[in-house]
């Protein structure tokens, strides 16, 4: 080619380059002005008032209830005294945070207090065995009157007292051990093992031995749950942790277990719904379907599912701490540090439930038609118990209703040996006496020295008082207490029932001050005594519910003479047990 046509094509091409260099660059500009303008348009766009974006969904009817909002209440019913400890990721401290340190995921910590009103307000009995030299302590109540529920209680305790290995003596203790303080004690269902052991309202002596809790969890139509949890263990660890909910029906007497009302699947179910929720509440995106839970990952969904409290929306199921999973370790939680509060909804706890379940289901949200009245004439176990019989002389008298009243607040059965002049003047009383439960017996006519008396005279005074009783009550009666102790074999001969005398006499006839009459009668009483008190004054009675509170502080349970000697009391001459 020559050599002008190669230097023409060379000049040429440069300029091409040279052009396509400035287009481009145009278009870059064009480019960025579009973005910029771009830009400054969108940022000119108001915002959207009251929009966030859409809530990842909950598990198909489950979510997390925050551990320290008791008003977010499954049952419906918003009882409770509210008195919950904080939880959630808000917290950070010892009791807070899972076992790497991090926060704990919201809806986690101690839950609220009974969702449903106490054992006192429904009426329940509230009993306490503290035995230190078996160290073995239970907190448990009973229902009024004979009931199956109580026999099932009844068994449990004993079978727990075997397992202590030692020989088990009722105890009792200083006033301070505050033990009249009975019964359940709200959210213990739920609590770590270790506190049910190290808690004094709760654990036994050191911490280390066996421990029997309770909770309600229901209260509707004419039933009650009832938890039942038992806690072995010492500082070291706990060995053993079992729980069953008792569902009775007061109007057929039948008793049912938590496993009976709740399928093969539920607790399964459960378990990867709370794995979920927590794993989305700790901000995990996966959709992936949550792994099968490990045996003891089951075993405690299905403890969690024993203490489930039904309400007529649905149920809150409170998990112990301990829940892991895969898919929470990904996230920095090993384990939770402490319970997880879920609340179910109605549909799903009916998928959940047995067909006695659903019976039971089908009762939510009526109200509780209430528990037996409270008697004094309860059967109490003296050999689990410890027992001491108060006794009232002379009445009834003017101040025999009031003391009454203070009997059956602080649930105390005492006996009342009546003077037939008093019964009466008063004859209402002494029916109410014998109506409400307390034991009713002789102590004659006209409270004379029986002993100076010929054996028919001493037969009469003691006698026509009895036929007097029964005429009014429709009770058999077959013991007496002779005036001032005075008794000998010809009397005893004579009328041929036990005289029941005392272990403790308060000498109250003497007008002591209340330290006095409390010294005197709960510092000085050991179990199986038998104490002795007059309702004809009026200071006795008037101070009968400090000392009745004392005795029970001390852990003493108040029985009538007959319970004393459960139900067979010694011929002769009876001073105690």
């Amino acid at each position: 080619m020559p050599q002008r046509a190669r230097v023409l094509r060379n000049r040429g091409g440069a300029a091409r380059a040279r052009r396509g260099r400035r287009v481009r660059r145009a278009a870059y500009s064009l480019a960025a002005f579009v973005v910029v303008g771009g830009l400054v348009a969108c940022a000119q766009i108001p915002p959207v008032a009251d929009w966030s974006p859409a809530a990842w969904p909950d598990p198909a009817g489950t979510r997390l209830l925050p551990a320290d909002d008791p008003a977010d209440d499954p049952a419906g019913d918003g009882a409770g005294d509210g008195a919950a400890a904080s939880g959630g990721a808000a917290e950070n401290d010892a009791e807070g945070a899972t076992s790497d340190g991090s926060a704990e995921p919201a809806g986690t910590g101690n839950p609220p207090d009974a969702i449903v009103p106490s054992a006192a307000e429904l009426g329940f009995i509230e009993r306490r065995v503290r035995n230190d030299h078996t160290r073995f302590h239970a907190r448990y109540i009973e229902i009024p009157g004979w009931h199956l529920f109580n026999v099932r209680v009844a068994d449990l305790l004993a079978q727990q007292i075997a397992t202590t290995g030692g020989t088990f003596t009722p105890e009792v203790f200083p006033v301070s051990a505050g033990l009249s303080n009975a019964g359940c004690v709200p959210g213990s269902a739920s609590w770590p093992g270790a506190r049910v052991l190290s808690d004094p309202e709760t654990g036994p002596a050191e911490g280390a031995g066996v421990a029997v809790v309770c909770d309600l969890t229901a209260a509707f139509g004419s039933s009650v749950g009832v938890v039942m949890r038992v806690v072995a263990g010492d500082a070291s660890g706990v060995t053993r942790d079992e729980t069953v909910t008792l569902y009775t029906d007061l109007a057929t007497g039948e008793v049912h277990e938590d496993r009976e009302l709740w399928t093969a699947e539920a607790a399964g179910e459960l378990w990867r719904s709370t794995v979920e929720l927590l794993r989305r509440d700790a901000g995990g995106l996966s959709a992936a379907p949550v792994s099968e839970p490990a045996e003891e990952q089951l075993a405690l969904a299905q403890r969690a599912l024993v203490a489930a409290r039904l309400g007529e929306t649905g149920a809150r199921i409170t998990l112990p701490a301990g829940v892991a999973a895969p898919e929470l370790a990904g996230l920095g939680i090993d384990a939770t540090a402490g319970p997880t509060v879920v609340e179910v909804d109605a549909q799903t706890v009916a998928r959940w439930s047995t067909g006695l379940g659903a019976q039971m289901q089908a009762q939510r949200g009526v109200p509780f038609t209430g528990m037996p009245a409270w008697r004094a004439d309860h059967e109490v176990d003296c050999a689990l118990l410890a027992c001491v019989a108060v006794t009232y002389d002379d009445g009834p008298s003017e101040y025999t209703a009031q003391l009454l009243d203070t009997l059956r607040d602080e649930q105390s059965a005492a006996t009342f040996f009546m003077v037939g002049r008093s019964i009466r003047a008063l004859p209402e009383v002494a029916q109410r006496v014998a109506a409400e439960g307390h034991e009713i017996a002789s102590h004659t006519m006209t409270h004379p020295d029986l002993t100076t008396l010929s054996p028919a005279k001493a037969r009469d005074e003691v006698r026509d008082v009895e036929q007097m009783l029964a005429e009014l009550t429709g009770r058999s009666i077959d013991m007496y207490r002779p005036p001032y102790g005075a008794v000998n074999q010809k009397v005893l001969d004579a009328v041929d029932q036990p005289a029941i005398l005392w272990s403790i006499d308060t000498l109250d006839w003497k007008k002591p001050s209340l330290e006095q009459l409390v010294e005197r009668s709960v510092g000085a009483a050991e179990p199986g005594d038998i104490i002795l008190f007059h309702d004809i004054h009026a200071e006795t009675v008037e101070h009968a519910d400090v000392v009745l509170r004392g005795l029970r502080d001390r852990g003493f349970t108040l029985v009538t003479v007959t319970e004393l000697f459960d139900g067979r009391v010694p011929e002769g001459r009876v001073s105690r047990r």
